[in-house]
């Protein structure tokens, strides 16, 4: 092994030949008790790069006389306590450079401080720009004690992606989750688990969910001005949350003291979506400094603002499918509904940063953190749908084809806002060998709607459109030429489905947290760390429906827009008519007018009792009690870290109980749920290291996920038809998913900025509930057999949700990235990075008549390769993306909706000149001229039967960067 690594580092030197470090003098920064050798001392300082000043994380520093290591954090800090006095010789190793050796005099019962720059001359290239952006991450990545993925911006602190989720694209095991309308990443999943199943934190808080039906933290909110790195957790340490699953997305915003001096960045950039064929702006900058007596103060405020049209077609079938004979899919099945959509799309993102630090004495350092993020979306959509003209069966069980359907001109423009909040203040504070951690934290995340307005107009046709041609990838409907001329004519259409709701969400978080880290003398145990944490999560959720319109209004009275032609995607489908823009923004108010005007015109939510507030509205408090205690042991080659996390939580909610019996009035009750849960979790992480750049790591870790709010707060509807009762109630008594997690990787890194990796995983899930999905059982009978109010009534179904029974991953993982400075010339500049996971699943629902077959959102093939290059300014990548086909849900008759595979090509070019100026142009899903989707719903793997498709086009941004 000493001749491996013998020649490894003779390999690293000889790649980064040149390069050259300047130590900083050493001083003394207190002075303990001045008695005899034998006193505690210590060694502290800080690694810069030179030029950008820059602050590197990940460099190993190692006591060659002791063994000791640490890794330098986010501000370049390393720190040794227990020290004797003496002479020590150090080694600094990071990716990019060759690893230096100093030696350092520590004098009794003294703190010395040694700082260390790296890389002083013009030849060090090869560890700035984005290549410098992915030593940081390796470098980090090595030196970690659990498996982790960085992504980390440039030593200017800027990434190549707009926003949060672009920027995990090419993290091995991560595949991105694009917004449907807009065509951008929104989620991430890890290792092919639902982003739900995910803990994502923002500077260490646990993010908001503003979604109001799951546990998702939408990432396109989160513009990557300012976010210094994002790292993705693939197996976890006491010392983290009892949930995630899938892993941990850390999101961290940059502060002053990453830097030795000021920084002012500043980029202008312009956005371009072909199908949308409009250009618009995007600016972002940075500015930090550090100020006060010996620089201990320091500040950082960043901010983005952008503004982006896109346009596209989506193309779905809106209910469950039905079957020709009853209950038996055997003989073919329909649609109920399929609709042609166009939408139009604008999105304005705001975001704002700040940091405040204050290193209060050489012990003690206080950082605040801000961030905010708002994302404005306004879609405008032109549908055209067809309905059948009935979904019942006759005495035989076959789907009446009698009746006439119905075309439904549908127009929908929708407002709505996300935002999130974070605002965190942290502490750290040292004693001797103590070091104490400790912070407070609120998150917020809020989705409101304030229009959401829809409006149909629909006319009968001769067919009963329950026949469709699934030949080619787009269901045709049969239509007769009688029914192509009528939907295409706007006289006769009559005023059908209309809605006004207003629907808003929130979720409001408070967290403290307090730990104590030991690091004992002269001992193979390392550190001793204990800490507790309390965070309550507040989630609340109004829906109240605000006008539903009858009336003899007519489609030509309203107001006819132009036709729709959806030939631009390929879609084989004849223009539609489109409705009155005008009209259909003011609503609400046109509504209105109406109804005040003329007594044939009724508001049916006023006429049906004016209870604005709908049954699914709730308030849920969840208090999280959670405490952990763990240590870290080194043997030679060998680490160690293991622990206990014990979680305990309390969910209080208040929702709504809705009776709606025939011939009565609906009557709406508060009723309230109560649950609680305890979850005890072992984990454990070995590593091996015979040499820096080579690791073994082996981890056996247990999580949770919690289930969504919305089913254990779920309303409880008891409804009445033609006599008989059903009912559908929350589940307080729902428990935690629980898995357990085995991981096992070598890693091989390169001096030259690269890294050859594999790995082994497997999960076993008890108890799954996932996003959007929760099977249903049977609840208790009784309880409303006993109901005094449906006395005499026939009670039929009484539904509830449940966990399911259990769920297995198990997959590979392969990453190999590679940088060729040794190429001559121009070709110096090559580099290369590819990664790939193949995994298996299954799940057990554990209810009758649902087979076994893959678990959700786990495709079985995630891959990724691109080629890089960066020399004589020029920073350029262009990588191809791939995801297999995924089991997206459940549908009719227990048929899994599956996502077809889907892959993109991505390219970025940046030039740089005059040394602080940069030209770019970044492009997303280069291929896709929009007649190929972006998300194809199958009913069951590579069924005929479509159930949704998105077609949205490539997306352009280019500007210029200045960084000073």
């Amino acid at each position: 092994m000493s001749k491996f690594c013998s020649v490894t580092r003779l390999a690293t030197s000889l790649l980064c030949g040149g390069v050259t470090f300047v130590t900083l003098p050493s001083m003394a920064l207190a002075q303990t008790s001045p008695t005899a050798e034998t006193a505690d001392a210590g060694l502290s300082g800080r690694v810069w790069q030179a030029g950008g000043d820059a602050a590197l994380s990940g460099v190993i520093v190692r006591i060659a006389e002791t063994g000791q290591s640490v890794t330098t954090d986010a501000q370049g800090a390393y720190r040794f306590g227990g020290l004797r006095a003496g002479t020590y010789t150090l080694r600094f190793d990071y990716l990019g450079y060759p690893a230096r050796t100093e030696s350092v005099r520590i004098a009794p019962g003294m703190i010395a401080a040694h700082d260390v720059v790296l890389g002083e001359d013009e030849s060090t290239i090869l560890v700035v720009g984005q290549r410098g952006a992915q030593a940081q991450a390796l470098s980090r990545q090595r030196a970690a004690d659990n498996v982790r993925n960085v992504v980390s911006a440039d030593q200017a602190g800027r990434f190549p992606d707009f926003n949060a989720a672009e920027s995990l694209r090419r993290v091995p095991g991560v595949s991105v989750q694009r917004e449907v309308d807009a065509g951008e990443g929104r989620y991430v999943s890890i290792r092919g688990l639902d982003s739900g199943l995910n803990n994502t934190k923002i500077n260490g808080m646990n993010a908001a969910q503003p979604e109001k039906e799951n546990r998702r933290v939408p990432l396109d909110m989160i513009q990557t001005s300012a976010l210094s790195s994002i790292t993705v957790h693939k197996t976890l340490a006491p010392d983290q949350d009892a949930d995630g699953i899938g892993g941990a997305v850390v999101l961290e915003t940059a502060t002053a003291f990453d830097y030795r001096g000021p920084v002012i960045d500043f980029t202008a950039s312009g956005f371009y979506h072909d199908l949308a064929d409009r250009l618009q702006p995007m600016v972002e900058g940075t500015l930090a400094t550090r100020f006060g007596t010996d620089d201990r103060f320091g500040i950082l405020v960043s901010g983005a603002w952008s503004k982006r049209k896109t346009r596209g077609f989506v193309f779905y079938q809106d209910e469950d499918y039905l079957s020709f004979v009853e209950d038996d899919p055997a003989s073919g099945v329909t649609p109920l509904q399929y609709h042609l959509t166009e939408y139009d799309n604008e999105r304005e993102n705001i975001s704002a940063n700040l940091a405040l630090n204050w290193a209060v004495s050489d012990a003690t350092e206080l950082t605040f953190k801000g961030s905010y993020n708002r994302l404005f979306d306004k879609e405008l959509s032109h549908a055209l749908y067809f309905e059948a003209g009935t979904d019942e069966y006759d005495d035989d069980g076959n789907l009446v084809l009698s009746e006439p359907g119905t075309a439904n001109i549908f127009n929908q423009y929708e407002e709505t806002e996300l935002t999130q909040q974070s605002y965190v203040l942290n502490g750290k504070s040292r004693a001797g060998a103590v070091t104490f951690d400790y912070g407070v934290g609120y998150s917020t995340g809020k989705r409101e709607e304030p229009f959401d307005n829809e409006v149909a107009f629909t006319k009968e046709l001769q067919s009963n459109l329950l026949g469709y041609d699934y030949s080619g990838r787009f269901p045709i409907p049969n239509l007769t030429p009688a029914d192509v001329a009528a939907i295409a004519d706007p006289d006769g259409y009559v005023l059908g489905y209309n809605d006004i709701d207003q629907d808003d969400s929130k979720n409001t978080r408070w967290a403290a947290n307090f730990d104590v880290t030991w690091e004992p003398a002269g001992s193979w145990l390392r550190t001793v760390k204990a800490g507790v944490k309390v965070e309550r999560s507040r989630r609340t959720l109004f829906e109240a429906n605000v006008m539903e319109l009858t009336g003899p209004l007519t489609m030509e009275e309203f107001g006819v827009g132009g036709f729709i032609d959806p030939s631009v995607v390929g879609a084989p489908y004849a223009p539609w008519l489109s409705l009155d823009i005008g009209n259909l923004m003011r609503w609400r108010q046109y509504s209105q007018e109406l109804i005040d005007g003329n007594p044939d015109f009724v508001n049916e939510y006023v006429e049906d009792g004016g209870i604005a507030i709908d049954e699914d509205s709730y308030t849920s408090d969840e208090d999280t009690y959670a405490g952990y205690v763990m240590a870290k042991g080194v043997w030679g080659n060998w680490d160690v870290v293991g622990g206990v996390r014990i979680d305990h939580t309390r969910v209080s909610s208040t929702n709504w109980e809705l009776v709606e019996l025939e011939d009565e009035d609906p009557v709406y009750n508060r009723v309230k749920g109560k649950a609680d849960y305890t979850s005890v979790l072992p984990r454990l992480q070995i590593n091996y290291r015979p040499s820096d750049n080579f690791v073994v790591r082996g981890a056996f870790y247990t999580s949770i996920a919690r289930p969504e709010p919305l089913y254990i707060s779920g309303a409880t509807e008891i409804s009445e038809e033609d006599g008989e009762v059903d009912v559908t109630i929350g589940n307080p008594g729902l428990k935690p998913a629980y898995a357990y997690n085995f991981d096992l990787s070598i890693e091989r890194y390169f001096g030259s900025i690269g890294i050859l990796s594999a790995g082994v995983y497997y999960k076993k899930i008890d108890r799954f509930i996932f996003s959007e999905i929760a099977p249903e059982t049977e609840a208790d009978r009784a309880r409303f057999e006993n109901d005094p109010r449906l006395a005499g009534k026939v009670i039929d179904d009484v539904i509830t949700y449940t966990n399911g029974k259990s769920a297995e991953i198990y997959g590979v993982e392969f990453n190999l990235v590679r940088q060729f400075p040794e190429l001559p010339g121009a070709l110096g500049g090559l580099g290369l990075y590819a990664n790939a996971t193949f995994q298996k699943s299954k799940a057990d629902t554990g209810l009758d008549g649902v087979p076994k077959g893959d678990f959700f959102n786990a495709p079985e093939a995630i891959v990724t390769g691109a080629l890089t290059y960066q020399k004589y300014g020029v920073e350029a990548s262009l990588a191809y993306s791939w995801r297999d086909r995924q089991t997206a849900r459940f549908s009719s008759y227990n048929t899994r909706i599956v996502e077809e595979a889907h892959g993109s090509l991505d390219g970025q070019f940046s030039y740089q000149f005059a040394g602080r100026f940069k030209l770019f142009v970044n492009a997303v899903d280069i291929l896709n001229s929009g007649k190929d989707p972006i998300l194809d719903e199958r009913y069951g793997a590579g069924s005929p039967y479509l159930e949704g498709a998105s077609y949205t086009g490539r997306t352009v941004t280019f500007g210029i960067n200045a960084s000073f």
